[in-house]
């Protein structure tokens, strides 16, 4: 009871995001302005559907550039206006509604750009009078919706260079949280995986954002382009550090070495989070020093140690592995400067303006591949579009009063797993309950239209200020607002407020009768097709990075970068839904989360040796190594279930190690000829990246072979059929 209790308490506390007061007030005056103004002029009746507008364009709650924006609220406007004629031309044919409307929610469900807001329009239209004209009750919709966009875009004027700066800190600020692990004793290897991943995600929204404003090609309008790169090669820089210090401390350095590292890393982590403050106070705020001071004495306690192990029995490798570390902190401090010096002239760019969005190419086929494959998806509209049929057959049917309610909830509450559902489901029933009884209790004391538009005011700015920080929140406080204003003519009362929350708590027991009875969503059987890609798209990558250190410098590195950042995500995503179903499978979770973990970990192998790449290194056989790595997770990705072979690199590694041995006795010639340990010279470099390469490579072989160990185990992947969770034919 104790722990049942403690996980209630729990759902309704856990935080979702931050909250949007801004957002909030704006869109509560998008939505009470034209009932204030209706009831002032005797138009009650057509302010609601004014005010109906606003609100089911404002659920769509658009972010990043304005210009963006405003393109994603004009697209809800004409949701809205075309799904309102839908649904006013189905008043008065209940039965007809009944077959129309769970077609529109199957669709809307595997159209984004539809959302549950086209089947809401629906749903309320067709319940309207039949004398309510249909045309104009679209065209009253549509001006409020275009009423609450203007609101939403009026800043604009004065900053719309906002969301792009927001990215940008946002980028400077994860890096910087990327850059404590590393400066932290013991660097946490969960943490160390969370910060990275929040990294590079990071930098990739900046880029989409980046790229939602209309730029031109002169300098001052690249710059923002310039300052993320810069914060990436931090990043790339910082993933390359983690790895040579790794190598570094098989040597056991001095504590105080370690100690100097550490803090010449926090200072660039720092640094970071001053220019964090700057884009965000578009530069009024001072960026600090340079932290010159701490990089200047790591690199001279690295000089000092690296000539206390060369006076004793001296390993040229590990100083030159030692050196290395010092280079990837200056070459981070030097991304940083860079990206101090372009702020330093300030972020601009030209006009951001609405513009129309690009047709989407190959919707249609990746529709059909949907439902040839039957995805998680598609099972997931058809389940929606199932369950709101069954809700609007037992309101109409049954006759319920305020039937529709019933729809709606079965609507929003269901989501694309049992888990999810539930947690909706508590969170709206609760909600609900409390926001109809403190609705209902309000016009008891103070009944009229001014108390009613006083409350769909007061909720619909608490509502739409905290729907991002919990859903509890939302449900509590919009409530009121939506209740009133689709019966805005038909006053709250007890009996309808128990209605209300009779027909959510039965809307909600029919939601989860739905995600537990209704299909599966078919995440075991593609987990192993998952898997396949997982390592295709790594191998691909392995071969962009060979043909790098082939010469070819228009490698698509960063193309297949991306291609397999985007199939760990997939794959990371499997994990997440398979553990949101009633009986997870836990081995098959813990294989995809292995082959996750590895996965990362050859990317940050590669990391590493494009870095290397780019100092023009002598490669010796890395090429042919790589190609055979790239063989090798193609083989398996075509034969999953056959058994994983070796990655047999034996004559090829000894063939490295002769590579450096040779550079090291080189080396050492040089310095018996009488040339200073502090010179640098082209042998010196060369042992340098030839060791750090050393070290990526071997490093490389083992995550590839963690990797291609990982694939879900035929015993794993059944375990769900036999709970009854695998999907039928």
């Amino acid at each position: 009871m104790g722990a049942s209790f403690a996980s209630l308490r729990a759902t309704y506390a856990e935080s979702e995001g931050q909250a949007a007061p801004v957002y909030g007030t704006v869109t509560a005056v998008g939505v009470a302005t034209p009932l204030l103004v209706g009831l002032l002029t005797g138009h009650a009746a057509e302010s609601v559907l004014v005010a109906l507008g606003a609100f089911y364009v404002a659920l769509a709650a658009p972010g990043g550039p304005y210009g963006a924006r405003a393109r994603a609220l004009l697209i809800a406007v004409a949701v809205v206006t075309v799904f309102t004629w839908l649904g006013g031309s189905l008043s008065g044919h209940p039965w007809l509604a009944v077959a129309a409307v769970p077609v529109v929610a199957t669709l809307a469900s595997m159209l984004p750009w539809m959302g549950a807001t086209a089947t809401l329009c629906t749903v309320l239209a067709a319940i309207r009078p039949t004398t309510s004209p249909v045309i104009f009750d679209g065209f009253l919709e549509m001006s409020g919706g275009l009423f609450v966009s203007a609101l939403l875009v009026a800043p604009w004027i004065t900053h719309r260079l906002r969301p792009l700066r927001m990215s940008l800190a946002e980028v400077a600020g994860s890096v910087a949280a990327a850059l404590d692990v590393l400066a932290t004793p013991g660097p946490d290897e969960e943490e160390w995986t969370d910060r990275r991943r929040r990294a590079y995600e990071a930098i990739r929204q900046a880029r989409v954002t980046y790229g939602l404003y209309r730029a031109g090609g002169r300098d001052d309008q690249e710059r923002p382009r310039q300052l993320i790169e810069a914060f990436r090669r931090t990043m790339d820089e910082a993933v390359a550090l983690r790895a040579m210090l790794t190598a570094v401390r098989a040597d056991s350095p001095p504590e105080h070495w370690e100690r100097e590292c550490r803090v010449a890393v926090s200072s660039l982590a720092a640094r970071l989070r001053l220019l964090a403050g700057g884009i965000e106070a578009r530069g009024g705020r001072p960026l600090g020093g340079d932290g010159a001071v701490a990089l200047d004495r790591f690199a001279r306690v690295t000089e000092e140690v690296r000539q206390e192990w060369l006076a004793g029995q001296p390993d040229l490798v590990a100083t030159a592995l030692l050196l290395r570390v010092r280079q990837a902190v200056e070459r981070m401090a030097a991304s940083v400067g860079r990206a101090r010096q372009i702020l330093d002239h300030g972020l601009t760019l030209g006009i951001d303006v609405p513009h129309l969005p690009e047709r989407p190419v190959g919707g249609w086929s990746r529709f059909k591949e949907a439902v040839r494959t039957r995805s998680p998806g598609f099972r997931h509209a058809v389940r929606v579009g199932v369950a709101v049929a069954a809700a609007m057959a037992l309101a109409t049917g049954l006759k319920l009063p305020h039937g529709h309610w019933l729809t709606i909830t079965v609507l929003l509450s269901l989501r694309d797993s049992y888990g999810d559902t539930v947690k909706r489901v508590i969170k709206r029933v609760g909600g609900t309950a409390i926001g109809a009884i403190v609705a209902a209790l309000a016009l008891a004391i103070a009944p009229g239209e001014a108390t009613l538009v006083v409350l769909i005011f007061v909720g619909a700015i608490l509502g739409f200020t905290f729907r991002s920080a919990n859903y509890a929140y939302w449900m509590m406080f919009s409530t009121p607002m939506v209740m009133l204003l689709v019966d805005f003519s038909d006053a709250l009362s007890w009996s309808a407020a128990a209605w209300r929350i009779g027909l959510t708590l039965a809307g909600g027991l029919l939601a989860l009768a739905a995600a537990r009875g209704l299909w599966s969503s078919g995440t075991p059987r593609r987990v192993p097709g998952q898997v396949s890609e997982l390592m295709r798209s790594h191998a691909r990558l392995v071969r962009a990075v060979a043909a790098r250190f082939d010469g070819d410098d228009e490698a698509p590195v960063r193309r297949r970068t991306e291609d397999a950042v985007a199939a760990e995500n997939d794959l990371e995503e499997s994990a997440k839904r398979l553990g949101r179903e009633p009986s997870p499978p836990i081995g098959l979770i813990t294989g995809i989360r292995a082959a996750g973990t590895a996965a990362r970990s050859v990317r940050d192998d590669l990391k590493t040796l494009v870095t290397l790449q780019e100092e023009d290194l002598d490669a010796g056989p890395v090429c042919v190594i790589l190609d055979r790595i790239a063989d090798h997770l193609d083989a398996r990705a075509d034969a999953p279930e056959a058994e994983n072979g070796a990655l047999d690199l034996g004559d090829l590694l000894e063939e490295f190690d002769d590579h450096l041995s040779g550079l090291d006795r080189r080396r050492r010639d040089e310095l018996a000829d009488g040339v200073g340990t502090d010179a640098v010279t082209t042998l010196r470099r060369l042992l340098i990246q030839a060791a750090s390469a050393r070290h990526a490579v071997r490093s490389l072989v083992a995550d590839t072979e963690s990797l291609t160990a990982t694939g879900p185990a035929e015993e794993q992947a059944e375990g769900p059929a036999r709970d009854g969770a695998r999907p039928g034919g």
